[in-house]
């Protein structure tokens, strides 16, 4: 295993590409999570919805078999979702020689996870009228925006206070 306070030739110094890439994966992961928090959730515990509870109704057998079958289906993918960041963060990690700043990775999973639910109000409640937040016509569905809203700007604030605090660190040096 290559030590990670010397320079080797199997594992180059870090690079902005490689935060780059891993940023971009922590946000990806994040994406992934929040649809199987989503579906886990609201879908399976709470039943709030489904997610084409708007086009085949939860009351009848063929509907709820309908229904579950797409949250199955949304399950998987998101665990792709999910995996395919966490090996980007995981690949980009392995190819430096000085650990990521685990800040800046946290915000980014933040924007990623808001940005899944901004993504599920405005393309699955409002563009296609899939589901709704709480199965009640869209009425709860602005105030989702909202807090998908709050919950990226609050990743964007873990980001930048961890990237401040690594330009700082840096500057001292």
């Amino acid at each position: 295993m290559a030590n990670r306070s010397s320079a080797s030739p199997d594992r180059p110094p870090e690079t902005a590409g490689t935060t780059t890439r891993a940023l971009l994966g922590a946000g990806i992961f994040g994406f992934g999570f929040s649809g199987l928090i989503d579906v886990l959730v609201l879908h399976h515990v709470l039943q709030w919805h489904h997610l084409v509870s708007a086009i085949y109704p939860m009351t009848t057998l063929d509907g709820l078999r309908t229904n579950v079958l797409a949250d199955g289906l949304f399950s998987i993918g998101m665990v792709l979702v999910a995996g395919i960041g966490a090996g980007v963060v995981w690949r980009a990690e392995r190819r430096t020689t000085v650990p990521l700043a685990i800040r800046p990775l946290a915000g980014a999973a933040v924007v990623g996870l808001g940005g899944f639910d901004l993504f599920d109000v405005v393309v699955d409640h409002t563009l296609l009228g899939l589901h709704h937040a709480v199965s009640q016509g869209g009425r709860y569905d602005p105030h989702w925006a909202v807090v998908s809203l709050l919950i990226v700007l609050a990743g964007v604030y873990v980001y930048r206070t961890g990237t401040r605090d690594t330009n700082e660190t840096a500057g001292e040096g």
